[in-house]
């Protein structure tokens, strides 16, 4: 590129250069854009990444604390029908106690 002082049509060039440092600025601020987008939507899926483990690491617990109460439960219950077997085999003796006692 010429000097503008010694070139015969001094605007032209002074017009050429200031385009010239204009471009590489803007290519500069669309570079430093693109990249800003690009860290943007890479801490985003990072964030959304995290966000999600949390959800499942609550549902897992959540999961977790639903098969122990079952579970539980389960133990619970089959006490109740032992329970109650003993309680029918005990009712049906004093059932039949009752009954020999009547007839006697």
């Amino acid at each position: 590129m010429s000097n503008m002082f010694t070139s015969k049509n001094p605007a032209g060039v002074a017009v050429g250069q200031t385009a010239a440092i204009f471009g590489v600025l803007a290519a500069g601020a669309v570079n430093a854009h693109m990249s800003g987008i690009q860290a943007m939507r890479e801490a985003r899926e990072v964030s959304s990444s995290h966000q999600l483990r949390y959800q499942l690491n609550v549902a897992i617990n959540r999961a977790q604390d639903l098969c122990d109460l079952a579970t539980e439960q389960a133990r619970e219950i089959e006490r109740l029908k032992a329970e109650n077997a003993r309680l029918k085999a005990a009712s049906a003796t004093y059932l039949a106690a009752a009954r020999r006692q009547a007839a006697a």
